[in-house]
């Protein structure tokens, strides 16, 4: 079975916790479609505001890519900021082909809660005719290990 794993970091914290899944889908082919920040703080910072501010012309190439159609299985992860996924996420599921009727499976990372922002995640998806078959939140003040994550992975294995 075939899985995409979307997800954005800026830190590395929900890149880390999407590689630890997509290490043990040993039931899945898996392909990833990572929206990562690169570079010094300061100019992670200036790409998030540009995000955060509707423009995605840095990678607006990638997103033409971005189809559902080839897939079995769609996993998104995205990191919360202030209680919200961030613009990212909108954009992942505005512009993602064919994800009508897809199963889906939504996590987020978190340093408090991270509630909210996972609740967000599950209705826009919803919202768009896919199917959200499983949540994860990954919470840690600091850093997050990857046990929970990968433990996760295995309970995607067994379905």
């Amino acid at each position: 079975m075939k899985t995409l794993i979307t997800y954005f970091t800026m830190s590395g914290r929900t890149k880390k916790t999407a590689e630890a899944i997509g290490s043990v889908l040993t039931n899945y082919e898996v392909s990833y479609f990572p929206m990562e920040l690169t570079g010094k703080f300061i100019e992670k910072i200036k790409k998030l505001d540009k995000f955060e501010h509707g423009d995605f012309s840095e990678i607006d190439s990638g997103f033409d890519s971005l189809d559902a159609a080839i897939y079995d299985l769609i996993i998104i992860g995205m990191p919360t900021y202030g209680d919200k996924p961030p613009k990212a996420f909108d954009e992942i599921v505005k512009r993602m082909k064919n994800f009508n009727g897809k199963k889906t499976i939504v996590f987020n990372t978190a340093r408090f809660t991270g509630k909210k922002s996972l609740d967000y995640m599950k209705a826009k998806v919803e919202e768009t005719g896919a199917q959200v078959i499983d949540q994860a939140r990954f919470r840690k003040l600091f850093w997050i290990g990857v046990k929970n994550a990968m433990k996760f992975g295995n309970q995607i294995n067994e379905r």
